[in-house]
């Protein structure tokens, strides 16, 4: 399947028409005390060694397949990871092509990348699922990291349909929502799975966003149903990294509660999320 996969997602990239301008390049600051992650190397299709990293959360509840942003690395966000293992949820997270620590980011160029994302993408929730049997998955990524979590909760880019019914939930922070060449009117209309989209009103990309009310398109174009926007005034798109305390702890525990509501079905979590009201400065919207 992952072989399909792979070969379908080069033809329609290569017939896509991928800008070819700078995609997403993110900003998150590396954390200065990152506990150490485990790692394994998974076999991609094409032959490529997959590193991936894990954090083991204690009291395991769920697992969470975490996608990078463009250019990044897994290492840079040690705080929002260590937020979700202190409170349950296991991080499994490949490192991707284009991430500049990547020792074959060289070889790349837009087109593989995209297509590599994709792949190691579904590589690693088969292994989330092998390794972590009867633990429900979550999707979550930050900038086009959250795109691929995306993807695998259903939108359908021009690699076409590649949802994976695992996905219980899709965290999205800073979700690329508009991509050139990638995203069609309809890309959205798909992710029926329950959505925790993150953003903020400065949170714009030099060269690709503009506007950042873009990063609101998965919210705004899939069905209505268990979708929430948290918008952050001043967020940019580091805001993940960078976010002050009250704001930082707002997010994450907002997240939180948002995955154990539709990926554990916990009923408090659910009564938590209808109560939420926005504090000045976050607006807070659902569908």
């Amino acid at each position: 399947m992952i072989r399909r996969i792979a070969l379908a997602s080069v033809l329609a990239l290569s017939l896509g028409g991928m800008a070819a301008g700078p995609v997403l390049a993110q900003a998150v600051a590396a954390a200065s005390s990152a506990t150490p992650a485990t790692h394994v190397a998974l076999s991609a299709p094409d032959g490529r060694a997959i590193d991936v990293s894990a954090w083991s959360a204690k009291d395991e509840q769920a697992v969470i397949v975490f996608s990078h942003g463009w250019n990044s690395d897994p290492a840079r966000y040690h705080r929002i990871i260590k937020y979700w293992t202190d409170h349950g949820f296991t991080v499994i997270a490949p490192m991707h092509t284009d991430s500049l620590q990547h020792p074959r980011h060289a070889e790349g160029d837009q087109r593989s990348f995209v297509m590599t994302r994709i792949v190691d993408h579904a590589v690693v929730r088969g292994y989330a699922q092998a390794s972590h049997p009867g633990k429900p998955m979550i999707a979550a990524g930050h900038s086009f990291g959250s795109f691929n979590s995306l993807m695998a909760a259903g939108a359908v880019s021009v690699a076409g349909p590649l949802g994976d019914p695992a996905v219980k939930a899709v965290i999205a922070i800073s979700t690329p929502g508009v991509v050139p060449g990638l995203v069609s009117p309809s890309t959205y209309a798909t992710v029926a799975a329950p959505v925790l989209i993150v953003t903020g009103d400065a949170d714009l990309v030099q060269g690709f966003v503009t506007d950042p009310r873009d990063h609101r398109a998965a919210f705004d174009a899939s069905p209505a149903g268990d979708k929430m926007l948290m918008t952050f005034a001043g967020g940019d798109h580091g805001f993940i990294g960078k976010a002050d305390p009250a704001d930082f702890e707002l997010m994450a525990a907002t997240t939180v509660d948002f995955m154990r509501a539709h990926a554990l079905g916990d009923a408090a979590a659910q009564a938590r999320l209808d109560a939420l009201t926005a504090p000045e400065g976050v607006t807070i919207e659902r569908r």
